[in-house]
């Protein structure tokens, strides 16, 4: 008995010290741990995951905090570029004194829902502008700004055609022309030598910068732009046409079979001794000529032809001829051919179409 008191008494000592207790037949303890402890383990676990989770939101809240300032940072920046782009064309405007822009002759004809003329003011002279910037720079240069003006010292003395959509007012295709009446100063003279096209008796209109929105480059535009051409020649009593025609390609291979092509269907004059300037020289011209001779499998005329731009191909349909090889222009990664128009041989299709319009609407 004495034996089993004892027992009990350090079995419920062992219980207020330690917790609960449970014991073998054979007097060996086992400890359980208590409710209680096990609760305060769990408020405790519950605290630090409380805490963890409480960490975690933070950490997702400064995140999303940084991300929505990036975000302010990266619209700031854009807006910061677009004002320098602005501010860019702003002084080129300014240098080339485009807000002093007075034109030469002035028409304007209406055709469907087009409205074809030269332009009368800067404003329209700036919308000129920018198309141009928007097809050379960023289409064909591939260049990453959204906003800018395409222009030069010859814009203020040339006039420029555009043709404007009366549905949106938006002006889609623009031409500049520079009449010898006005000016001595070529583009062309850049690219070509050319002393014995300009020493020609008679009024001479260089044509050049060409630029039609994408979605508007039809046939119907085309004609458009010979229209305005036409109505220009009339007012100026121009005889000869001329200026560089362009080609998007500067592989030398496809130089080559773009000039065999040219040549192949009689579309080359050489009598003029026009001749690229130095530096636009295409140096592998002759290589690549050669080659194409030597390795006929290479020209196939269908494929060559469908690289010749549609308004290249109208000149040459009009009586164009081009006048010796191309010179190659890096900068807007093209070739140029010089080509000359003389009226006296312009093709009488072409002449009845675009030269009799009086009357018209």
């Amino acid at each position: 008995m004495a034996k089993g008191r004892i027992r009990r008494a350090v079995k419920d000592a062992i219980q207020k010290r330690i917790g609960r207790a449970a014991a073998t037949d054979d007097g060996d303890v086992i400890v359980i741990k208590p409710k209680r402890e096990t609760g305060a383990r769990r408020r405790k676990l519950k605290g630090v995951t409380k805490s963890v989770a409480s960490t975690v939101a933070a950490q997702v809240v400064r995140t999303a905090e940084k991300s929505r300032v990036s975000e302010k940072v990266i619209q700031r920046l854009g807006e910061l570029r677009k004002a320098l782009e602005v501010f860019n064309a702003e002084l080129k405007l300014q240098k080339y004194k485009v807000r002093e822009f007075q034109p030469k002759v002035k028409f304007s004809v209406d055709k469907g829902h087009f409205t074809v003329k030269t332009a009368e003011t800067p404003r329209e002279l700036e919308d000129a502008l920018r198309l141009r910037f928007t097809v050379f720079h960023k289409e064909y240069m591939k260049k990453s700004r959204t906003f800018g003006v395409d222009v030069d010292g010859l814009d203020f003395v040339c006039d420029h055609l555009i043709i404007r959509d009366n549905r949106t007012s938006e002006v889609v295709g623009t031409y500049r022309f520079n009449s010898s009446t006005y000016s001595s100063t070529f583009y062309s003279t850049s690219e070509f030598v050319l002393d014995q096209v300009l020493a020609l008796p008679g009024h001479k209109l260089e044509m050049g910068r060409a630029a039609i929105k994408k979605e508007y480059r039809t046939g119907a535009i085309i004609s458009l732009l010979w229209r305005g051409l036409a109505e220009y020649m009339r007012l100026t009593q121009t005889r000869y046409l001329f200026g560089c025609s362009s080609v998007k390609t500067v592989d030398p291979l496809q130089i080559g079979l773009v000039t065999h092509y040219l040549d192949q269907i009689g579309a080359i004059n050489r009598d003029y001794g026009v001749e690229p300037t130095k530096k636009f020289k295409v140096k592998t011209l002759r290589q690549a000529l050669e080659y194409i001779e030597q390795n006929p499998y290479e020209y196939d005329e269908s494929t060559v032809e469908k690289q010749i731009p549609t308004l290249l191909a109208s000149y040459i349909k009009a009586g164009s001829k081009v006048l010796g090889e191309p010179a190659i222009d890096n900068d807007f990664n093209c070739i140029d051919f010089l080509t000359l128009l003389d009226l006296h041989n312009m093709n009488p299709a072409y002449k009845k179409k675009f030269l009799n319009m009086e009357g018209e609407a």
